[in-house]
């Protein structure tokens, strides 16, 4: 090439960069501004279907890129004009393309959003302000709203506020600080969108996008992906998706948050108080269709705790509906169940209220270690069922303390009186080691050995304090092979024996062994009726029936102290005792009265006159030698003074053997039915003296007793 031609290309290119930059700086001047701005909210009004509005001037700039700044825009709400608008901002840019526009085309490469404001309304009829309908970016096709194959481009955001209100829930959020980038060049095409936004006091960032978003509209299956991350927690989607009657998503789901009492409140559903709950994360094979979804092969964890299985969340209906199978190796839920701060909130729980009543749960759970709190269960499988106002919570079986378990609580709403709840439970343990359980539940080993239970209670109240009062039932216990602290045994037996006080702080220090310590009862009315009470400890047995009432914590216990050659306790229900001696023991545990009982075996007759022997002979009248076998007769003197009158201290009345000393209550009681007359009319033997004395009078000073305990005779 010559050095003339290469001159004229120089000129050439010099004068078309000339021409060029001349041109473009000229462009401002050459494009009509009123018909940019009106192109440019034609094609917005076009794409959504709504009126478009602006108020601003125009402004053209052409570095960096060729821009139209639009000022002052509102795009109306789809609900009426008497709404507010659906869009309103402070400035619109528009990056426009250079060569389209040199032919009279208006095509925009970026529409930029300073400061808008999103107004989000649903009425209670289910309009909505963004209903766009009925603008050219949907069409309808075989009856279904899709996608038009539309040139869109990029949109960003900068600055914005999205306010959405719902008349339906009574709900109402906000979200400041909007700064987004959407990135999608035509409808057919991949769309995807990425910025942050304050929520609720926190930094969101948000990361989605659909590999086929007209697929996605159209109903048909889209690639979708979300990821939603804060310094409070992450969430994450990744699968597909579709948009038939409801939206539907199934892929992989993933949520962590390193605090889940933070992340509840953040939420709007704040814990009750007292509970922090640290680390938790859930990742599963999720299934959505609308308000419904399903969770397989899920693995969750919350503090140390590890959990898996499947679960299901049902918000179609009124009562939301949770059901799942899940199982943990080590579960320790303490921390989970609200415990009362005081006594007094306990008793005054309100069970009408409870929140588990308002959902209704079909959960199934089996654990190897179950814990709840001071209470180990071990390996154990339960379940959990709600179903309009009635719940039941069931043991299924758990391996505890040694020992299986089973247990079931039902509680429901009474029909003809609905503030108050029908409660039953029912329990059996069989196996389990009474001293692990009494140590942790009181702090205290008051029992060991081998325990056998049932337990079969019905009750009726609103408050748990009623429903105690009301509870009513049987109990059936059996232990083997223990220990009953805070009872001496051998002190009590040595005490009988001798007629002598007992110190209870003594009683309380020792403890006694027991082969067989058995135990059946009624409970109604706050008190428990024991029908049969038995303890087997070696060659001794304590046998009888008790009662023990809850309100005054008062115990009733009129027993029998056995004594047999054998300590086999099986012979013990073939063979009769060697020796027997009656006693009552009443008052409270800590302090027990124990009086010696001498039983009678007839009932005190209708008229309420008893006859008692050893009296001096005042009355023409014989003693029936039938009404007090058990009671020795005391001699009379030729002065017609009783031995006992003459030398109490000589006295003794057959009780097992033991005579009665300083200190000791020797108690007569009716037992049994009164035998038949003896021949003389008169109901006395001959040559015997007897006394017909009523029941309020007294003998000599021996005071007389209620007509349903006897006399009672104190040396």
């Amino acid at each position: 090439m010559t050095r003339t031609m290469r001159i004229r290309i120089l000129w050439s290119t010099l004068a078309f960069l000339i021409l060029l930059v001349g041109l473009v700086m000229a462009t401002p001047y050459l494009i009509n501004t009123r018909l940019v701005k009106n192109q440019i909210s034609q094609q917005i009004s076009d794409w959504l279907g709504l009126p478009v509005t602006v108020h601003g001037e125009p402004v053209v700039t052409i570095f960096p890129y060729l821009t139209v700044k639009l000022k002052d825009i509102e795009i109306a709400s789809s609900l009426g004009e008497n709404e507010p608008p659906l869009v309103s901002m402070q400035t619109l840019r528009a990056q426009m393309y250079w060569l389209p526009l040199l032919i009279g085309k208006f095509e925009v490469r970026r529409f930029h959003l300073i400061e808008p404001v999103f107004e989000l309304v649903r009425q209670k009829e289910g309009a909505f302000s963004w209903d766009l309908r009925g603008g050219s970016l949907f069409k309808t096709d075989n009856g279904r709203l899709t996608l038009s194959d539309l040139t869109l481009g990029n949109f960003q955001i900068t600055q914005g506020v999205a306010h959405f209100k719902d008349d339906v829930s009574g709900t109402e959020e906000q979200v400041s600080d909007i700064n987004m980038a959407f990135d999608w060049p035509r409808t057919e095409k991949t769309a995807s969108i990425k910025g942050t936004a304050l929520w609720r006091d926190e930094t969101v960032e948000l990361k989605a996008s659909s590999g086929k978003p007209m697929e996605l509209f159209a109903g048909g299956l889209s690639p979708l992906s979300l990821d939603l991350s804060s310094p409070l927690f992450k969430i994450s989607l990744d699968g597909s998706a579709a948009t038939m009657s409801n939206f539907q998503f199934e892929g992989d789901f993933s949520f962590s948050t390193p605090s889940l009492s933070n992340f509840m409140h953040w939420s709007g559903r704040d814990l009750p108080s007292g509970r922090d709950l640290g680390p938790a994360s859930l990742s599963a094979r999720a299934n959505l269709v609308g308000a419904s979804i399903a969770l397989s092969d899920l693995d969750a964890s919350l503090d140390k705790n590890k959990i898996n299985g499947v679960l299901q969340l049902d918000f179609r209906q009124s009562r939301p509906m949770v059901q799942g199978t899940l199982a943990s190796d080590v579960l320790d839920l303490a921390q989970y169940v609200r415990m009362p701060e005081s006594i007094d909130e306990l008793m005054h729980y309100d069970l009408t209220r409870s929140k588990a009543a308002s959902v209704d749960f079909d959960i199934r759970l089996s654990a190897t270690d179950l814990k709840l709190g001071p209470v180990n269960l071990g390996r154990a499988a339960a379940s959990l069922m709600t179903r309009d106002n009635q719940v039941s919570v069931s043991i299924g079986e758990a391996y505890a303390y040694g020992g299986r378990l089973e247990a079931t609580l039902d509680m429901k709403q009474d029909n003809d009186d609905p503030t108050r709840m029908n409660t039953s439970l029912r329990a059996k343990a069989n196996g389990i080691s009474a001293a692990g359980v009494t140590r942790e539940l009181s702090g205290d080993e008051l029992l060991t050995g081998t325990a056998l239970m049932e337990l079969d209670l019905q009750a009726r109240g609103t408050h748990l304090d009623e429903t105690l009062a009301d509870a009513h039932g049987t109990l059936s216990v059996v232990l083997t092979d223990g220990e009953l602290n805070h009872f001496d045994l051998g002190l009590f037996q040595s005490a009988l024996q001798e007629g002598r006080d007992i110190d209870s702080e003594k009683l309380r220090q020792g403890k006694s062994e027991f082969d067989v310590l058995s135990i059946r009862g009624q409970l109604a009315d706050q008190t428990l009726d024991i029908e049969g009470l038995r303890m087997t400890s070696g060659k001794r047995a304590l046998l009888g029936a008790a009662r023990y009432g809850f309100e005054n914590g008062e115990l009733d216990f009129p027993g029998t102290l056995a004594i047999y050659r054998s300590s086999d306790p099986a012979s013990h229900s073939t063979e009769a005792p060697e020796r027997e001696i009656p006693f009552l023991m009443s008052g409270s545990f800590d302090a027990p009265r124990i009086s010696l009982r001498q039983v009678r075996e007839n009932v005190v007759p209708d008229n309420k006159d008893i006859l008692a022997p050893g009296v001096p002979q005042v009355i023409n009248q014989e003693i029936n030698p039938v009404l007090a076998p058990e009671v020795i007769p005391q001699e009379v003197d030729k002065a017609g003074q009783s031995a006992s009158d003459a030398a109490p201290e000589q006295s003794s009345v057959e009780t097992g053997g033991a005579a009665p000393t300083e200190g000791m209550t020797v108690t007569d009681e009716p037992a049994g039915t009164p035998p038949p007359d003896p021949v003389d009319p008169s109901g006395a033997a001959p040559g015997k003296p007897s006394l017909s004395i009523p029941l309020e009078g007294g003998i000599n000073g021996f005071p007389l007793a209620d007509p349903d305990t006897g006399l009672s005779l104190k040396p």
